[in-house]
């Protein structure tokens, strides 16, 4: 019992992260019949009634507004724009409110070393008065900084439902149905586009494989280049590369890993969506490093 307890403290995060995934991915059920066909009726076209919509589950309160802001700025370029503007859009109103858990995740990055070197400090004692001056100063050490430890779980929360109804609308959205990107496909994928030899539904799918990995690792990239800069890190710091920074690069590879098996068989408008936030991530990551996070 105690040898499971201490890996879920130790795994906590990669366990949640799990189970957001888990759920992120039971959500994302495709508006397709069982021989990989659209389903027309679920499709939402600009003249679908916000109502109706609502009345065919409650979860279409998040993916109506998407869809429909995609069929809208479609109508006056194309689809592929559309979600370009939808997911900007979408991307920046969820920043509004989670930038300050965003900018806490990344400070919690740069302070791995003075974690590692209190924990280093009681390593071995298993007394309860040792477990509370660990606990103690590891508060002090996130109030001095202003972090809330809890605060990357509340973004995951905020972003859930609304990871999932961009989805729902990229694949419910008429326009992206039955229009294109600059002539391309947006219902195709990448899966028969290699049959085909599709080579811009190709391109497009490595690139999202390619600025997911991006979009993970570019914190850490900021969180080490803001300690080299400001001379933090210690030798202390090394035994938590394989605790804390082990979770995190295992929760980066599973969840890159998992958006490019999926994408895989997805519609490239979903893959398209995919590509540009993960751009929009690491644009946003950079200039919360920039003028969010004191040095």
């Amino acid at each position: 019992m105690n040898m499971i307890k201490k890996y879920i403290k130790d795994h906590k995060k990669l366990i949640i992260f799990s189970l957001f995934l888990i759920v992120f991915v039971a959500g994302c059920s495709s508006p397709r019949n069982a021989d990989g066909t659209v389903d027309k009726e679920q499709l939402i076209f600009l003249s679908t009634p916000y109502l109706k919509s609502i009345g065919d589950g409650w979860f279409n309160i998040f993916v109506w507004p998407m869809a429909q802001m995609i069929n809208w700025v479609a109508t006056f370029s194309d689809a592929g724009v559309g979600i370009i503007v939808t997911t900007i859009i979408v991307n920046v109103i969820t920043a509004a409110f989670t930038i300050k858990q965003q900018a806490q995740t990344q400070k919690m990055q740069m302070i791995q070393g003075e974690q590692a070197k209190i924990q280093a400090k009681y390593e071995g004692k298993t007394d309860q008065a040792s477990k509370m001056r660990m606990s103690q100063e590891l508060q002090m050490l996130y109030k001095k900084h202003d972090i809330n430890p809890m605060g990357s779980i509340v973004t995951l929360f905020i972003q859930l439902p609304i990871m999932i109804g961009i989805y729902q609308a990229c694949m419910r959205a008429s326009s992206v149905y039955t229009g294109s990107f600059f002539g391309i496909d947006l219902t195709m994928t990448p899966q028969a586009a290699i049959g085909e030899m599709e080579i811009p539904v190709i391109v497009i799918f490595l690139l999202m494989a390619v600025m997911q990995f991006v979009s993970f690792k570019i914190p850490q990239i900021l969180a080490k280049r803001r300690n080299e800069k400001n001379r933090k890190i210690k030798k202390y710091a090394q035994p938590e590369k394989k605790g804390m920074a082990g979770n995190m690069n295992m929760m980066m590879y599973v969840s890159v890993a998992m958006m490019v098996f999926l994408g895989f068989s997805w519609p490239l408008g979903m893959t398209f969506y995919l590509l540009v936030s993960s751009c929009v991530r690491v644009i946003q990551n950079i200039v919360i490093d920039k003028f969010f996070i004191k040095d």
